[in-house]
């Protein structure tokens, strides 16, 4: 089950009063297990998700019989340090949601932005690019975008990180070495916070290890 949270290639606009902070974000996931009366329920978190996995563990551990963490935020590094100019700031300058979502539009600047942004080994198919960026040409997209840009902060994953000391159940921290934005050294700072965790390290894969290697990643999670 993949749901689609409110980051930015969601289609269907948050209501106005919605908690786009990473505890609300969290705690949606959390509503979507209670509300499905989910059972043995195996989290799976990437990059923004991770973090959001890491605080809905720390606050409703009850809900997760365990935890898998590939590439993602976490500790000092929400966001990550190459993008704190771009969350701190851009968010604030008016008409920035817009300018991003007409610079998406072009398939020579999608193209130019990943490459400057590489967070898989190989280029991803650009139909694949146009998918997760179409929405934003939806206003109430881009507000909600806005809203969880500026509610991001280290804060949350540090303390997060501290309530996963007594988080007892089996987790997997699936890593992609080649990362540019999340070192292998927050992995291992992840494997020794969680009791119970389990340290993988996956060769040739980036940010995306779930695209870059996914068989690698499948195996892991289903062992």
């Amino acid at each position: 089950m993949a749901p689609d949270l409110p980051l930015g290639a969601h289609r269907v606009a948050m209501d106005g009063d919605a908690d786009l902070s990473p505890t609300g974000l969290a705690r949606m996931i959390a509503e979507l297990i209670q509300r499905l009366q989910l059972r043995e329920v195996a989290l799976v978190g990437n990059d923004t998700g991770g973090a959001l996995c890491q605080i809905l563990c720390a606050n409703h551990p009850e809900l997760v019989d365990r935890l898998v963490l590939t590439n993602c935020d976490a500790f000092e590094r929400f966001p990550p340090t190459a993008f704190r100019p771009v969350y701190r700031v851009g968010p604030r300058i008016p008409g920035s949601m817009v300018a991003v979502d007409r610079v998406l539009r072009s398939r020579v600047l999608r193209r130019a932005a990943l490459a400057a942004v590489p967070v898989t080994m190989r280029p991803l198919p650009d139909d694949l690019l146009a998918s997760w960026f179409a929405p934003l040409g939806d206003r109430g997209v881009r507000a909600d975008l806005r809203s969880v840009l500026q509610g991001i902060s280290p804060e949350y994953t540090l303390a997060a990180a501290e309530r996963l000391k007594t988080f007892d159940r089996p987790a997997l921290i699936a890593w992609g070495t080649r990362d540019r934005f999340f070192p292998v050294g927050d992995a291992e700072r992840l494997a020794r916070a969680l009791p119970r965790a389990r340290l993988e390290m996956i060769d040739n894969a980036r940010t995306f290890v779930q695209i870059d290697q996914p068989q690698r990643l499948a195996d892991l999670i289903a062992a």
